[in-house]
Formats: C-alpha cells, sequence, structure tokens
C-alpha cells in the first residue's frame, strides 16, 4: 500500500509538472519546484523523465539570480512533439482542425459533404487525417481526435443528433482502433465554453455560459472551472425547453424553442414567406435589409431568443455570457437587440458576441484532444488565443 500511494503521488506531480510546462511561455525547474512547493530532487528526476520522452524544449539561457548563482536553463512544453485532429460535422458540410500540441492551429478546412451517409463522412475523415499524416513533421504524429456533436452526448457517445444518424456506429470505438490514440466526442455549445475557458483572454472567470444558436440552441456551462453536463449530457438543452406560440387563429400552443428561433426555424419562415425553395446567407442579409416582412420575422425572432437566454442566464448564473451564431455575425443588430432586451431584463453580467463562431467548437474539441493525450482531462490547460476568433461586445 505504501508502494501504491507513492506511485499516486509520483503520477500527480507528474502530471502536475506537465501542467506547469503547458502554462508557462518558459520556465525552468527551479521555477516549477517554487509554484509547486515541490521538492528540487523530486522535480528534477520529474522532468528527466519528462525530457527523455520528448516533452521538453530548451529555449534559452536565463538571467543570473542577484546574488550571482547559476543561470536557470530555461524551457518549455515542446510543441512539435506531436498534433491532434478535430471535426464537425454540419448537415451538408464537415470542417475539420488539426492543432499542434499546443492548440496553435495547423490547418483548418470546410468541405462539403456530396453525399450524407455516415460510413461515407467516415471516409472523409479517414482521408483528411491521412492527408495530414502525408506531410506531418512532428516527432509522433497524431495524438487524439475530437469530434464536435450537434446532439447529446455522453461518456464519448451520440445519445441523441437531429440529423445524424450512426446506424449504430461507435465513433470513439472505430477511430481509436483505426488510429491508435485515444477520441473524444462532446456537445457542439459544451466545446464552445471549453473554449472560453481555455483559451479566454482573462482565465479568472470561474463560471460562464455560451449560447449557441445554430440548427438548434443549446447552452455550453463551465461551472466552476469545470463543463458541467448534468445527467447523461442534457444540461444545456435550452432549444428543447418549451414556450408558447400565438396562432393565426388566435388560439396558443406549447412548443419547443428551437422550432421558433433557431437559425433553421428562422431562415424557414423567410423561405416560407417569401416562397423560396433556398436562401443564401447573403440572400437573407439583403432581405433583412431590405423587407419589412423579412425584418420582423428576424426581429421577432430575436425577442423569443432573448427571452430563452434570459432563462438559461438566471438558472445557471454566470459570470460572463457569450453568443455563438453565425446568423449575429451575418446580421449584428440582432445581437444587439437580444443584449439590449437581456439589459432591460436586468441582466447586469457581461455579455459578448464570438466573432469567428465556426471555428470555436472545433479549438474547444481541440483542447479537450490535447488535455486527454496528456493524461490531464482534469487540469486547466492556457492556450492562445487565436486570431481567427474575436469576442466583441
Amino acid at each position: 500500500m505504501i508502494n501504491d500511494h507513492r506511485n499516486l503521488s509520483r503520477i500527480q506531480n507528474k502530471k502536475q509538472v506537465l501542467q506547469q510546462l503547458f502554462n508557462n511561455k518558459e520556465t525552468s525547474r527551479a521555477e516549477i519546484a517554487r509554484q509547486l512547493n515541490l521538492n528540487k530532487s523530486t522535480v528534477s528526476s520529474i522532468y528527466d523523465e519528462l525530457n527523455s520522452e520528448g516533452f521538453i524544449e530548451g529555449v534559452r539561457q536565463g538571467d543570473s539570480t542577484s546574488n550571482g548563482g547559476r543561470k536557470p536553463h530555461l524551457v518549455r512544453l515542446n510543441y512539435n512533439y506531436g498534433f491532434v485532429a478535430s471535426f464537425n460535422i454540419g448537415t451538408s458540410y464537415m470542417a475539420a482542425m488539426f492543432n499542434y500540441l499546443n492548440g496553435e492551429i495547423i490547418q483548418y478546412n470546410r468541405a462539403p459533404i456530396e453525399k450524407f451517409d455516415i460510413l461515407n463522412i467516415m471516409q472523409m475523415i479517414k482521408e483528411e487525417i491521412s492527408k495530414l499524416q502525408s506531410v506531418d513533421t512532428t516527432q509522433h504524429g497524431l495524438l487524439a481526435i475530437a469530434f464536435s456533436i450537434h446532439g447529446i452526448v455522453f461518456n464519448d457517445k451520440v445519445i441523441d443528433s437531429p440529423f445524424l444518424e450512426l446506424q449504430g456506429i461507435d465513433l470513439a470505438e472505430y477511430f481509436s482502433n483505426e488510429f491508435g490514440v485515444p477520441v473524444v466526442l462532446e456537445n457542439e455549445a459544451n466545446l464552445s465554453a471549453v473554449f472560453e475557458q481555455d483559451f479566454g483572454v482573462n482565465q479568472d472567470t470561474r463560471n460562464l455560459i455560451t449560447i449557441s444558436i445554430h440548427r438548434g440552441i443549446g447552452v455550453g456551462i463551465i461551472a466552476d472551472h469545470k463543463l458541467y453536463r448534468g445527467y447523461r449530457g442534457m444540461a444545456g438543452e435550452i432549444g428543447r425547453s418549451l414556450m408558447t406560440n400565438d396562432l393565426d387563429n388566435g388560439s396558443r400552443q406549447l412548443v419547443k424553442v428551437e422550432s421558433l428561433c433557431s437559425e433553421d426555424a428562422i431562415i424557414r419562415q423567410v423561405m416560407n414567406a417569401k416562397d423560396l425553395s433556398e436562401l443564401s446567407s447573403a440572400e437573407l442579409i439583403k432581405l433583412y435589409h431590405e423587407d419589412d416582412q423579412v425584418k420582423q420575422i428576424l426581429n421577432h425572432a430575436a425577442e423569443l431568443i432573448a427571452e430563452a437566454s434570459y432563462n438559461a442566464i438566471v438558472s445557471y448564473g454566470p459570470e460572463k455570457i457569450y453568443f455563438n451564431s453565425t446568423l449575429f455575425e451575418d446580421i449584428p443588430e440582432l445581437y444587439k437587440m437580444i443584449r439590449d432586451k437581456l439589459s432591460e431584463f436586468g441582466i447586469v453580467s457581461p455579455i459578448q458576441m464570438i466573432e469567428g463562431s465556426r471555428m470555436t467548437s472545433l479549438l474547444g474539441a481541440s483542447s479537450l484532444a490535447i488535455h486527454r493525450a496528456l493524461g490531464l482531462d482534469n487540469y486547466l490547460l492556457h492556450f492562445k488565443w487565436p486570431k481567427e476568433v474575436n469576442n466583441v461586445d
């Protein structure tokens, strides 16, 4: 039992040293020992082990202390140790992102899905990974894979998705066997919340939510620096909550929130109103600014989103609130309307909109993949904010 205790203690110490390497632009053995309040010999032993495994990269010689001590050898995590792959499967497209071990983006692309069949999509994913592997120059190659799922996810399994039919296939098990690496599955809204925490400029925020309006409406919840999923991944599914809809005949009915004000629902209403068979983003923007009927449809949807968001905010009590929606990026007037409405309702927590929202769930997925690859699932890691994404008031 004593040996077991010592082994567990060393494993924990190794994880903490690895966390220090990740979270500091540069550091030294002595600084790690000071930060963790560990014996220098303990840190040196772990340091040598991590160095032999390839996790440490030398940076430069530091300055000597004021009393003329030896100059420290400054090091950091070896970003070229390997890479992770992340995928987001939409209704008509697949987005892929590859990141170095520090989260820096290697490559990002979106490709149309010509045949929406899970076997075809899986083949597309394999081809994307194989293409990067053919030009990869990292030391250990692919380390982990992550999937951003539009639907309910629990224990890396898809419980329910509005459009992704898996035909009994376990994505995590299949790709783990195919590539010999760990595989993570997570809900898209949850991943946007992970992004805001792990890549956030101010990572002192312990409680935040991201409200994602896409095909459905979902809330990602960070509570005390941890992703809150609820029972079987059901937390944050506000698009499935009920609200009253007034019908033309004067009667009222209870309907799901996402049937009235998700991006899909809004586009469907505009297409029906204008008798259109298809509608591009550019056409929707033009109609909003030129057609009073379309403007009324979208403004009403924004009011409903504000009501649903208010209920989520008062339920979870976040320090900060972020909206994640390509529709809001295209038509920022809608976001401003929601923000002002929430202020009227008495919400005092800071509210921001994410620009570059197409990338946030994949960046969140890359974070979870890196956590998993390093064995640091429950450790807070600080990633560099990407230039492709901004938060605006």
